[in-house]
């Protein structure tokens, strides 16, 4: 198959203007899987941070000649097509190649990484969004600590019985439900929350501590049991009030609920698992299991600790990249899998965090503006 860096650009680039045939499809998944460095890029490129700063440079390209050469050797037959959209589609495609053969330039050839993190990359604080019922939002601020409705203004608070409330890469959040629930939402967090009269229910995306509010007790009425359900995917976590964790990323590959109080039922399907305190289900070759914690650690989110019990470094940087709000590029894939324990605070400069990982003598990092590479450590 022809891997040649012209003809890879140009499927890049027609991959983002449109569907690839089912033998260039083939193509491209045969040079992304040929080498570690090669699905690298594909990651890159999927950045759009990255990628827009590399479009700044496209005011000096010759996009024009280099449009007529690749349409010449790869587009063949063109299809017909009218002129005004082919004159888009040119111009567009045009300056993807000129993108990506300014990222082939710049992360294929330029060697000159940092030995440190820069020293303006912080810990995660306080910032997200809230969105209301009646379609007002409410900026937070790092200055806020937990947020409670019930010190909203009246014209904000009210009817307040579905809320969206989200966290951005590097942003955090305190906040007191309407129904007296507290929860402390980790970075790139999105927690979806409403009320129905038989239940409370919150759809989560990314990592939440809860401290349920057992009985409900809406505008002074008599208090109430109404059970609380954490959605994830086709996984539900119900209590009637309890202290526990959950976090799951978007495809479940991810997941666990931490029990710390109380007790909880975690259900898939027709497969369910009745927590106590001191457990965790988590997500196993596609099904929940049940293992045993060390409740004596206390809370990592709630109380402000990165725990890694013998955690692979993949879910540890996806930790990383979320709270000090970077990315990560593995330059050995292999390490992903390896396996680290430690107990840090979340407070930490990230170049602590990273001495502490590398004097494992088992990885090696380098940087590069606001991204981290990741490489298994080599042997002098």
């Amino acid at each position: 198959m022809e891997h040649t860096t012209e003809y890879i650009i140009y499927l890049l680039s027609k991959s983002k203007l449109e569907k690839l045939s089912d033998e260039e499809q083939l193509q491209l998944d045969s040079w992304r899987l040929n080498a570690a460095s090669n699905q690298d890029i594909c990651d890159m490129l999927d950045n759009k941070e990255l990628l827009a700063r590399d479009l700044k440079g496209l005011s000096a390209y010759d996009w024009e000649t280099s449009f007529e050469t690749f349409e010449q050797e790869h587009l063949g037959t063109p299809k017909t097509i009218s002129p005004y959209r082919r004159i888009w589609l040119y111009g567009i495609a045009a300056m993807l190649i000129g993108a990506f053969t300014l990222f082939f330039t710049h992360y294929l050839t330029d060697s000159s990484y940092q030995d440190s993190p820069d020293v303006k990359i912080l810990p995660a604080r306080t910032a997200g969004t809230i969105y209301l019922k009646n379609g007002d939002s409410i900026t937070i601020s790092p200055k806020d600590t937990m947020l409670s409705f019930t010190s909203l203004p009246a014209r904000e608070a009210k009817g307040n019985d579905s809320l969206l409330i989200s966290t951005p890469k590097g942003g955090k959040m305190a906040v007191l439900l309407p129904d007296g629930t507290k929860v402390w939402m980790n970075a790139e967090t999105q927690l979806d929350y409403y009320e129905m009269d038989s239940l409370r229910q919150v759809r989560l995306i990314g990592e939440a501590y809860f401290e349920v509010a057992k009985r409900y007790s809406p505008s002074g009425e008599q208090p109430k049991l109404k059970p609380f359900i954490v959605q994830t995917g086709n996984i539900h976590v119900t209590v009637l009030g309890t202290h526990f964790n959950v976090k799951a990323n978007r495809n479940l590959s991810d997941f666990r609920t931490t029990l710390y109080e109380g007790k909880v039922r975690v259900q898939q399907g027709e497969r369910q698992i009745i927590l106590s305190p001191g457990e965790e289900a988590y997500m196993n070759t596609g099904r929940i299991q049940r293992r045993g914690i060390d409740t004596e650690i206390g809370n990592a989110l709630k109380e402000g600790y990165f725990i890694f019990n013998s955690e692979r470094l993949s879910v540890i940087m996806e930790d990383i990249s979320a709270w000090y709000n970077v990315n990560v590029v593995y330059l050995d894939h292999e390490i992903k899998s390896e396996k680290f324990e430690g107990m840090l605070s979340r407070n930490s400069r990230l170049k602590d965090i990273i001495n502490v990982l590398e004097s494992t003598g088992k990885v090696n990092f380098k940087f590069k503006e606001n991204t981290i590479y990741v490489d298994k450590k080599r042997s002098n």
